[in-house]
């Protein structure tokens, strides 16, 4: 699978709402998502633009690799991504391999469809509110078209700047907000 996805840092998060739905978007639900990250014992996560999380939210838990991103202007990647019965006994055997948890990263997030996309008006502790359009794709697929429609998605949504190619977890590692 590959994500298509691109973020940007939003200021009112109501206006937003009211911006989506105005272009046809439907509520699909809220979550609260806790990502604990690790890092791996044989390569640095950070240098090879990859990352390794379980993530709890809405009563399940799943574990997610993502490769490096593809492109310069997307953190379009790929991702594999399997659910996961106990997320104490997941994190307990990858730092029994080694790895070692790096941080958690707590959002709120405020889920909408629009058309074939996935719109996300994320809440993140420490950091602020961003809005992610993505769409998954098989492996293999060109992604171009999906990117050049999440670009007008966004711009009909009256964003044109702001885009933020790193992750959350490297925005909190920089301190930035």
């Amino acid at each position: 699978m590959i994500e298509v996805e691109v973020k940007a840092k939003i200021h009112d998060r109501d206006e937003m709402v009211d911006r989506i739905l105005s272009v046809g978007g439907v509520h699909v639900s809220d979550e609260e998502q806790h990502d604990l990250y690790f890092n791996a014992p044989h390569r640095d996560f950070a240098r090879t633009d990859e990352a390794l999380r379980i993530r709890r939210s809405g009563g399940r838990t799943f574990i997610t690799y993502k490769g490096p991103k593809i492109d310069e202007e997307s953190k379009t990647r790929k991702e594999l991504e399997t659910e996961v019965a106990d997320p104490g006994t997941a994190a307990e055997i990858l730092e029994s391999l080694g790895f070692r948890m790096v941080r958690e990263v707590v959002k709120e997030r405020r889920i909408y469809s629009v058309g074939e996309f996935t719109v996300s008006i994320d809440t993140v502790m420490g950091l602020g509110t961003y809005l992610e359009i993505e769409r998954d794709l098989p492996d293999g697929s060109d992604y171009a078209g999906a990117l050049r429609e999440i670009f007008e998605l966004y711009r009909k949504l009256g964003i044109e700047d702001g885009f933020e190619r790193r992750s959350y977890l490297e925005l909190l590692e920089l301190g930035e907000e």
